[in-house]
């Protein structure tokens, strides 16, 4: 079963996997299709990968509601604590306005 990356679950910062639900091959290709709609800073090659760092879906976020997310306060990352710091900035400031 495909895991998505990982989210925060609580300010203390404690780290859960994700579990993708299960979609079918024609629901997958809709998602496909519908984030090739959205211009983003890189390509989709691995969609959990790509996605991990947080930066994917906040330029989504920001494509839909510009000024819900601020993109200057995201940058690539390949480190733990690059994604955490990500992950986290979406949560305290886009999340929670949106009542996640």
């Amino acid at each position: 079963q495909n895991t998505i990356c990982f989210y925060l679950t609580s300010p203390h910062i404690k780290i859960s996997k994700m579990r993708a639900p299960n979609l079918t091959e024609e629901e997958l290709n809709e998602i496909y299709n519908w984030v090739d709609e959205i211009p983003l800073s890189r390509p989709k090659k691995n969609i959990s990968r790509d996605f991990c760092d947080g930066v994917l879906l906040s330029e989504i976020i920001h494509h839909y509601f510009p000024k819900m997310v601020e993109l200057h306060n995201y940058s690539a990352a390949h480190s733990t604590s690059g994604k955490l710091y990500n992950w986290n900035t979406l949560n305290q400031k886009v999340f929670k306005k949106m009542g996640f």
